[in-house]
């Protein structure tokens, strides 16, 4: 049981270890956000929501309140909360898939509202193409091992067609150690400045200390593409976040009133994303042991559904289209 309980606190620190910590303070209260993972909706196999799990840190206060604006202007609620040791807590948003955040208000109890930019979309290229790291979508551990879902997109820039396939792709840990895809896609031909949709890439047989750390493009080669899941996680600048016209002491002055939304203001409040129905906001226990049962279903279900590597012509592929991303300037 023990070895288990290391496995299981292992893998929550290096979930958080995927970006540079952003931080924020009123003056008094200090909130620092160590990094975010995505989780698939358990509950509902045909779900067209994710969970977002954020790693917070509070200094100089116990509590505080918390809203996301995506990309759209669209603000969620969190769904959970899951205090942790030392001040630092995990905040749940049930959010849609593939959704593009932008900022989070945090309210430190009897506190002031601190406005914090979100991280950058990383990106990577070369010559011929762009390829974006939208992040990791699943964290899958059992007692000898650990699996990641990470979700990317390859954009085209070239003047011929561009053929993509999960081979291309390696994960790096803390040492440069480097792992192959076991599951991802089927191998699609993206033709001159169109882009795959948001596609996502499976690793498993990860070893419990190695801390997930860059992903590269066909690594080894003269034109390799690494994106360094810390280095490459930069904050949105504020004119990304306020507008053009925005300076950063407007934004500190006055952010985004519409996030500080009064209880009482029912016709702001129902753009608000509210928990579902099944969820708690307030703290929710699950057991190590379910825990690990249900982290270890999902890893042999990934095992299970490894794609079989495509022999045939790639000729029978269809063109990709360009995807639509819902704010180019936050994914960009």
């Amino acid at each position: 049981m023990r070895l288990i309980v290391i496995a299981l606190l292992l893998a929550l620190a290096f979930s958080t270890a995927q970006a540079t910590p952003l931080q924020g303070s009123d003056g008094n209260s200090t909130v620092v956000l160590f990094g975010a993972t995505r989780t698939p909706n358990l509950t509902d196999e045909n779900s067209t929501t994710e969970f977002l799990k954020i790693d917070v840190g509070l200094l100089r206060t116990e509590n505080a309140t918390y809203q996301m604006m995506d990309a759209d202007n669209n603000i969620y609620m969190p769904a959970q909360f899951k205090p942790l040791f030392s001040g630092k807590q995990l905040i749940y948003f049930n959010i849609p898939k593939d959704s593009l955040f932008k900022l989070i208000n945090v309210t430190p109890a009897g506190g002031k509202p601190i406005y914090i930019n979100w991280w950058v979309t990383p990106k990577g290229s070369n010559d011929n193409l762009i390829v974006r790291y939208y992040g990791i979508t699943d964290w899958l551990i059992n007692p000898d091992e650990q699996g990641i879902v990470v979700q990317v997109r390859v954009q085209n820039n070239g003047t011929q067609n561009l053929i993509v396939n999960p081979e291309n792709f390696t994960l790096l840990d803390q040492w440069g150690w480097a792992y192959r895809p076991t599951a991802g896609f089927d191998p699609e031909i993206v033709g001159p400045q169109n882009a795959t949709s948001r596609i996502l890439l499976g690793f498993t047989g990860i070893s419990l200390i190695s801390r997930p750390a860059a992903l590269a493009y066909d690594y080894g080669a003269s034109n390799q593409i690494i994106i360094d899941f810390e280095r490459d996680y930069v904050q949105l600048s504020d004119e990304l976040v306020y507008g053009a016209n925005a300076t950063k002491s407007a934004a500190t002055v006055e952010p985004l009133p519409a996030l500080a939304l009064p209880a009482s203001d029912q016709s702001t409040q129902s753009k608000a994303v509210q928990a579902p129905a099944n969820e708690t906001t307030g703290t929710k226990k699950s057991s190590i042991k379910d825990t690990l049962a249900a982290s270890k279903a999902r890893l042999a279900a990934m095992k299970e559904g490894l794609d079989k590597k495509t022999t045939g012509s790639a000729a029978n592929n269809s063109t990709s289209s360009s995807a639509s991303n819902n704010s180019s300037s936050i994914s960009a």
